[in-house]
């Protein structure tokens, strides 16, 4: 039986894409540098040599990133990176207070789904500006929920931490990477997004490493 023509038809007036893609301008930064210079391949058509690392830019972590023989991301299957997604966003950051479990049930406890994205977001404007020192971040035990949820990505902002300090950020990485969730990190333009549920891919470079720069896009209903 032939089918539909129109079953992967996407009706951009019902819907509408969001980039969540941060832009990385060379020559970067002194910690996350994306240095350029055009030579020419072959034929004399232009080309770049790049000196960079993998976690410049918006960027998929594999559990490789924090485990030596952990899984990179070409060990993952594909559907790893896309899926349906929710929004943790946070309204009234609070200095030296990781969200907690109950924090994070509050805020998503009515609408996450086994197998879901979480993409973390500050909303508040004056904690932005303030600084990281204000920035929300994830305790161990919101990591723990995560888990129990059966999140498979958890996403972050560049006004959203994974966690309080190094020793922190380190334990959640422990508890959620040990179980092959995997980190986008450097999200851009969360505050677009309009709807609390909404279609979120981040598909890596195919790249056998611990990371891989990605395009984050979400598809949301308008």
């Amino acid at each position: 039986m032939p089918e539909d023509p129109d079953v992967f038809a996407i009706d951009w007036t019902r819907y509408r894409l969001v980039d969540l893609s941060y832009a990385v301008i060379p020559p970067g930064t002194q910690e996350r540098p994306f240095v350029t210079e055009r030579s020419f391949l072959a034929d004399n058509s232009f080309k770049h040599d790049v000196q960079t690392h993998t976690h410049v830019g918006t960027h998929v972590e594999a559990p490789a990133h924090f485990f030596e023989g952990g899984k990179t991301v070409l060990d993952l299957p594909l559907e790893t990176f896309m899926g349906r997604s929710v929004l943790l966003k946070v309204t009234a950051a609070a200095a030296h207070i990781p969200l907690t479990a109950e924090g994070c049930r509050a805020l998503l406890g009515d609408v996450i789904q086994p197998g879901d994205i979480v993409l973390c977001t500050n909303a508040d404007q004056a904690s932005r500006a303030a600084g990281s020192d204000a920035w929300p971040s994830l305790s161990p035990a919101a990591a723990h929920w995560f888990l129990e949820q059966g999140v498979k990505i958890a996403g972050i902002d560049n006004y959203f931490r994974l966690g309080l300090d190094v020793a922190m950020t380190r334990e959640v990485h422990d508890i959620l990477m040990s179980r092959d969730v995997c980190f986008v990190e450097f999200l851009d333009h969360l505050d677009e997004l309009k709807q609390p549920v909404f279609y979120f891919m981040a598909l890596p470079f195919k790249v056998s490493s611990d990371s891989g720069w990605a395009r984050a896009v979400a598809i949301e209903a308008r």
